[in-house]
């Protein structure tokens, strides 16, 4: 299905820029993610065997159906054989029975010798149809296990085509669960920010996260990682928000222009975008009551443009701070490692 294909690009963006928090932290931070990572690359494997054997569960119970039915219909046909093999038995040795009764009574010997001769040929036209009702019952016992062991096939199939269905149904719904869950936290984060220049900010969804895009002139003088009032107020409402959902995992991103910068505190722009996530992290969590064990801190400098750096617009664009919520994906994950 589709909707898995986004499921496990949303998970958590990669830890391998420099973090805003210490190094042993940062460490264990990084670890936990690769085995995330590990975690959710092998489910989605084992998810898409899933879906490849939904599919050929399908075509069994289709291809199981037909010969059920072929068989089915093969039996009863077999069934008539073999009663009609039966009927002609009987009618067959009461003849023999009959013939048999008027030789003894018999006495003429020209009648005698004809009885006879008809009756050696009615007795290995009775022993032909003996052998036929034989192997008549025979092929409708064995037709009629066929029948019973594609039944159970089939059935087999369906109980367990109705299981896959019944917990990728249990996956949609959690999907969409979390997808509304991330629209409402959307709709709620741009209620809050309204008051703002939305030409300074922009809120959006992308691969199932909601991204808050403040550009450097709402939160920053040049150069500097001193957040403005302005910008401090715009976070603090956003704070407001996280403070009420709990469920959702925060990545506080700084990104740069390329234009080289240095000064005695800084020593590159990589160092001014941590600084800056740094900043605004401190900020968030001021007085919000959001657990810090949600929140990480990290500096992208340069090297992740929304677009080109050519022209002095697109320099602009590019030097912004991005707060990233990711709803947590427990309850996917458990469906997917019970399945």
């Amino acid at each position: 299905m589709k909707f898995f294909r986004y499921l496990f690009y949303s998970i958590i963006a990669g830890f391998f820029f420099m973090a805003c928090v210490p190094l042993n932290q940062f460490r264990e931070l990084e670890e936990a993610n690769k085995q995330l990572s590990d975690k959710v690359e092998s489910l989605g494997s084992e998810n898409e065997v899933l879906q490849g054997r939904t599919e050929e569960l399908k075509e069994l119970a289709d291809r199981l159906k037909k010969q059920v039915a072929e068989l089915t219909a093969d039996t009863l046909r077999k069934g008539r054989e073999a009663r009609k093999c039966r009927n002609d038995l009987q009618k067959l040795r009461e003849e023999y029975d009959n013939l048999l009764s008027q030789l003894r009574n018999q006495t003429g010997t020209g009648d005698t010798e004809e009885l006879l001769a008809y009756l050696q040929k009615l007795q290995e036209d009775l022993q032909q149809r003996e052998d036929a009702l034989i192997a008549a019952e025979r092929d409708l016992k064995q037709r009629e296990q066929e029948l019973h062991d594609a039944t159970a096939s089939l059935d087999e199939a369906r109980a367990e085509l109705e299981a896959q269905n019944r917990r990728l149904l249990e996956l949609e719904q959690a999907l969409a669960k979390k997808d509304s869950a991330s629209r409402a936290l959307r709709k709620a984060i741009a209620d809050a920010l309204t008051g703002f220049d939305q030409s300074q900010l922009n809120v959006h969804m992308k691969n199932g996260k909601v991204y808050v895009s403040m550009e450097e002139k709402l939160l920053f003088g040049s150069g500097s990682y001193q957040v403005s009032s302005e910008g401090a107020s715009a976070i603090r409402q956003v704070a407001k928000v996280l403070a009420d959902n709990e469920d959702i995992n925060v990545m506080i991103e700084g990104h740069t222009d390329p234009v080289p910068y240095r000064s005695g505190v800084l020593l590159d722009n990589w160092d001014l975008s941590v600084k800056r996530a740094t900043s605004v992290t401190r900020i968030l969590l001021e007085n919000s009551g959001i657990d810090p064990s949600r929140v990480i801190a990290a500096g992208r400098g340069p090297y992740v443009p929304l677009v080109s750096n050519e022209t002095a617009e697109g320099k602009r664009k590019n030097r912004r701070t991005e707060i990233i919520l990711t709803p947590r994906l427990d309850q996917v994950l458990e469906i997917l490692e019970n399945n």
